[in-house]
């Protein structure tokens, strides 16, 4: 499947499970809110501290004025006081807490809502089915509210339940190739 493709899943689909195999995961968060720069954008970070994607999109080129973050990593390094463009959970191992803060969100109008990742929320909860049952929470939430899901997770063996359980609430899987970079297009 090319860009073009996915583009089309990414505007078609409610809910998206995007697999992304570890050589291309740092490409892949970057060039997927490219291809949505035209959309209202809530990037919520289980991994990266939002001063760090912030100035990777800035660097990058990427209009900030659409996109607004969930972090659920710096408050657990450093205290954090939330801002026009974010808002700070205590941990990604708060699924209740990271629940609510993503329904506020998209009670307001919030066209996609990229959650970054899936493989680190089964890190923080040990075990599939919490992860799942919050997947499971989120995708009918947005479903409620006219948006959508996209979560990344690793495609490797040592997730495939994760992925397969995930898999089961969404309207579609996609797995990230080289080649679904090669026409940066926004859909």
């Amino acid at each position: 499947m090319n860009n073009i493709d996915f583009s089309r899943l990414l505007l078609s689909s409610d809910s998206l499970l995007v697999k992304i195999p570890s050589e291309l995961y740092n490409q892949s968060i970057s060039s997927i809110p490219q291809l949505l720069r035209d959309h209202i954008i809530c990037y919520t970070t289980l991994n990266k501290t939002y001063n760090s994607l912030k100035q990777r999109f800035e660097k990058e080129g990427f209009p900030l004025d659409h996109l607004v973050f969930i972090d659920a990593i710096t408050k657990s390094m450093e205290p954090a006081e939330n801002t026009d463009d974010c808002y700070f959970v205590s941990s990604p191992q708060s699924l209740t807490e990271l629940s609510i803060v993503i329904s506020e969100f998209l009670n307001q109008h919030i066209d996609y809502v990229l959650l970054d990742s899936l493989t680190t929320l089964l890190i923080y909860q040990k075990k599939v089915d919490p992860v799942v049952k919050f997947v499971t929470k989120m995708v009918n939430t947005a479903k409620k509210q006219n948006s959508h899901m996209v979560f990344f997770v690793l495609d490797s063996k040592e997730h495939q339940l994760l992925i397969e359980e995930s898999a089961m609430v969404m309207d579609a899987v996609y797995t990230v190739s080289e080649d679904a970079f090669a026409l940066p297009q926004s859909v």
